[in-house]
């Protein structure tokens, strides 16, 4: 097998979805569990001039910080109507927890990243919804706040923004609830997709999604 292969099979493992043909137990895994091509239907919400795809594979939120701050340039400086503007945010890898609400959030204790024994970081609520965001304001440097301000996964969805989570990355979600509630893997992913924030959609995986957007008329911005 060659490294590169080794590679990826490792980052699949990392999040828990490697040899998704078979639960625990040895149980098969049934296919409607997972997307279908109707995932794939928020393509159809693109629209206007300026649309842009943001990656965001970290817990940080930085592909969501800027989605809004470009939404909100775009319409302050280039003069674009909010109808002529599409932001689309993909989450992946790392970033799969921020599609949970903050009910998940508080009962699972979703550790952020960089977090360790000494000092945990857990918070009670998703970080990047507007009302969290609200106390983060002053982390973002002046020229930046401006634009920054009314920040949010929630307020981004409600203003028309598109935002999915790659399913490869949301199954080690589902093995959180089925580990913590000793459930059934069908019953586990049901409890996970009742906590995902309200407009955020699966996608077969975050980069079918990254490459679709683009394929849409998406420039695609990235997370570094």
């Amino acid at each position: 097998m060659s490294s590169d292969r080794r590679d990826f099979l490792g980052s699949l493992l990392a999040v828990g979805i490697a040899g998704k043909g078979e639960l625990r137990g040895g149980q098969a895994s049934p296919a409607s569990l997972f997307a279908t091509p109707q995932s794939m239907s928020w393509l159809a919400k693109i629209r206007g001039t300026h649309r842009a795809v943001f990656d965001n594979p970290r817990d940080d939120g930085t592909g969501l910080i800027r989605a809004w701050i470009w939404l909100n340039q775009c319409q302050s400086l280039l003069g674009a109507a909010a109808n002529d503007c599409t932001a689309v945010v993909v989450l992946r890898h790392g970033a799969v927890t921020l599609a949970m609400n903050d009910a998940f959030w508080a009962q699972y204790e979703l550790t952020l990243s960089g977090s360790t024994a000494e000092k945990p970081n857990i918070p009670k609520r998703n970080p990047q919804m507007a009302a969290a965001m609200v106390d983060s304001m002053g982390m973002f440097p002046a020229p930046a706040k401006t634009f920054a301000q009314g920040l949010g996964l929630d307020a981004l969805i409600a203003r028309g923004g598109i935002v999915v989570a790659c399913e490869f990355a949301f199954w080690g979600v589902t093995q959180r609830v089925l580990t913590r509630d000793k459930s059934t893997e069908a019953e586990a992913r049901d409890k996970a997709l009742a906590h995902l924030v309200p407009g955020v959609s699966l996608v077969p995986s975050g980069f079918l999604a990254l490459a679709a957007a683009q394929q849409h008329g998406c420039s695609f911005v990235t997370n570094v």
